[in-house]
């Protein structure tokens, strides 16, 4: 069976006075690409920081099966990515190795070639020495991307990682998720307004409605059950 994350009865929101949504009970899948798709404060960006363990749960748990406990569950990739100045993109995407680095901060020859091919495989081994403050949107999502790769989390959650980028750009980074998902078999989970991207790329949807309910399923079956309606 694909190791996957149970999600069960969670609830989302700041306290008890403020939820945003309760009760979602889903199953998030190795090697699968799955959007989650609302109108805006219906709470996409706080389910996902739940899940990542940025935020407390009001209820309910998120309870890894069949993933590695040596490992961290998930990378988080905000929608506005930290930039430092006068950090190079390969010092950016080094940062995600914190945790395999030694009690120097130095990394180990391994770990190096970890960047080297990941920096590779998200087409940015060209930028490597750029200053990352001078990257274009485009190519600093790339750059985020890359950092959650080398954290090596069998999940990658990203929040609106197209929000801000042009067409050509937007097709290519959900192109580069749904790549990594089916080679890596990594959970990719993304939110987005992008309806039309979505439907091309995600192979599930969540969707979560304005009358608080969350619905599962292919692209093709929530168009055949007009769940497609309520982001319309």
């Amino acid at each position: 069976m694909t190791p996957f994350v149970d999600i069960s009865g969670l609830c989302i929101g700041y306290s008890k006075r403020q939820v945003l949504f309760e009760d979602i009970s889903l199953q998030l899948h190795c090697g699968k690409i799955t959007g989650i798709l609302g109108p805006n404060g219906i709470g996409k960006s706080t389910l996902l920081k739940t899940i990542a363990g940025l935020m407390p749960p009001l209820k309910g748990s998120v309870i890894p099966q069949g993933l590695p406990h040596d490992r961290d569950l998930c990378a988080f990739v905000p929608a506005q990515p930290w930039r430092a100045a006068n950090f190079s993109v390969e010092d950016t995407v080094s940062t995600g190795r914190y945790r395999y680095t030694n009690w120097l901060g130095l990394e180990n020859p391994q770990g190096k070639q970890v960047i080297a091919g990941v920096l590779e495989k998200t087409g940015i081994s060209h930028l490597a020495g750029r200053n990352s403050a001078d990257l274009s949107d485009g190519e600093f999502h790339r750059v985020a991307i890359a950092r959650a790769l080398v954290q090596d989390t069998p999940l990658i959650l990203l929040d609106e990682p197209t929000a801000f980028l042009d067409i050509a750009n937007k097709r290519s980074t959900v192109m580069l998720l749904k790549k990594i998902a089916a080679e890596e078999n990594k959970g990719i989970l993304f939110s987005t307004h992008d309806l039309s991207l979505a439907m091309q790329h995600c192979d599930l949807f969540w969707i979560m409605t304005p009358d608080k309910k969350m619905f599962c399923g292919t692209p093709a079956e929530m168009k055949e059950r007009g769940i497609i309606d309520y982001l319309l």
